[in-house]
């Protein structure tokens, strides 16, 4: 839990990029490793950056986290770009930033 919960779509657009910028970066472990293309090593953090920076806040939403629900989920999906269908889970404990899923 933390400062995310409270941030609105830019602040948190801003802030995932920035700790993309800086590495850190972690990925939660799935059953289904398919659905996270960076951790798979097929995206790197300039492209989920460039997906990032597609989404505007009708993209956007938020979930809590299936398992710990006091942690608050970021859901970015772009539409009508290149990056049309692809989607990006993530959340923050500081300091790094976790990623659920990144795929298309």
């Amino acid at each position: 839990m933390g400062r995310a919960e409270n941030m609105g779509f830019n602040e948190i657009k801003y802030r995932a990029i920035q700790k993309l910028k800086e590495g850190l970066v972690q990925d939660e472990e799935r059953k289904e490793k398919e659905k996270n293309l960076l951790a798979l090593g097929y995206l790197t953090n300039d492209d989920v950056i460039d997906i990032l920076k597609y989404c505007t806040g009708i993209h956007y939403k938020t979930a809590p986290h299936d398992k710990m629900k006091l942690i608050m989920v970021h859901i970015f999906t772009p539409k009508r770009c290149k990056y049309e269908g692809y989607y990006v889970k993530l959340y923050f404990i500081e300091p790094d930033i976790w990623f659920i899923s990144v795929h298309d």
